[in-house]
């Protein structure tokens, strides 16, 4: 059982994120698998990941919609950011991480 909340709890941004959208008015329609309402579309927790049921797609076009205040925003973005990289390393851990190019001013 420890083991399981274990696992459970070392997903925090991903719990940050549902935190926040449970601040934006979702509710939790199940628990095993985490299924959340938010404005009639249906999110699902699946492999650590959130996901909406009618896609990707359907969820990104939602988020973009909301108005967000700019931390919220900033810290949605960080989180996005972080699981991408997370899941980046683990498919290609021996990739060295791209350094950004500065800006070109013309």
């Amino acid at each position: 059982m420890s083991e399981l909340q274990g696992e459970r709890r070392s997903l925090h941004a991903l719990r940050e994120h549902i935190d926040c959208l449970l601040a934006r008015g979702a509710v939790i329609s199940s628990r095993e698998p985490l299924r959340l309402q938010l404005h009639g579309r249906m999110l699902l927790v699946e492999h650590g990941m959130l996901i909406a049921e009618q896609g990707a797609l359907d969820l990104i076009r939602m988020l973009a919609t909301m108005d967000w205040d700019s931390g919220q925003r900033d810290r949605i973005i960080d989180m996005c950011l972080k699981q991408l990289d997370q899941a980046i390393e683990q498919l290609v851990p021996q990739a060295p991480r791209a350094q950004p190019t500065p800006e070109r001013v013309e």
